[in-house]
């Protein structure tokens, strides 16, 4: 956009200059002063002719520059206009990714809720089959004991 801006400056700066040097060889308004007829050397018959050739030169690359300048203009403004359309696009983009991104926190948060929740309900369930656990363990320890002590007696008596 900055390359642009100088661009046309410059491109305008230039033409400017070049219609006011091609005015200045255009003729003046003089108020009308006695004619006095001087026959024309043959060398301004040719310098009028060259000046001529020139001006018509002049004016022709005017024309060219001005269509020119008005090719890249419209160039420039169909380019802006795209750069606008992606900027209003990727603008679009950017706040459906924001409103996706606000979901997927939401839905974060909910996840870490339910599984806290989760952990929390295991280690309950965890921490009762232990203490279940241990107490069967305890009984079926203390019935074994009981078994090996009646073993134990039962030896005792055959024995004697």
């Amino acid at each position: 956009m900055k390359h642009l801006s100088i661009l046309l400056a410059g491109g305008l700066t230039f033409l400017v200059i070049l219609v006011l040097g091609v005015f200045s060889f255009l003729p003046q308004e003089t108020p009308p002063q006695p004619a006095v007829v001087v026959p024309a050397a043959p060398e301004t018959a040719q310098l009028q002719a060259t000046l001529a050739e020139r001006e018509a030169t002049y004016r022709t690359q005017i024309d060219q520059l001005a269509r020119t300048l008005q090719e890249r203009q419209a160039t420039y403004q169909q380019q802006l206009q795209e750069m606008n359309a992606q900027l209003i696009a990727a603008q679009n983009q950017l706040n459906e990714l924001k409103a996706q991104e606000q979901n997927v926190l939401v839905q974060a948060a909910q996840l870490e809720t339910t599984r806290a929740e989760r952990l929390a309900a295991y280690q309950g369930q965890l921490e009762q089959a232990q203490q279940q656990y241990s107490a069967r363990y305890a009984q079926l320890q203390a019935q074994l004991q009981e078994a090996q002590a009646k073993l134990t007696n039962a030896k005792a008596q055959l024995g004697q």
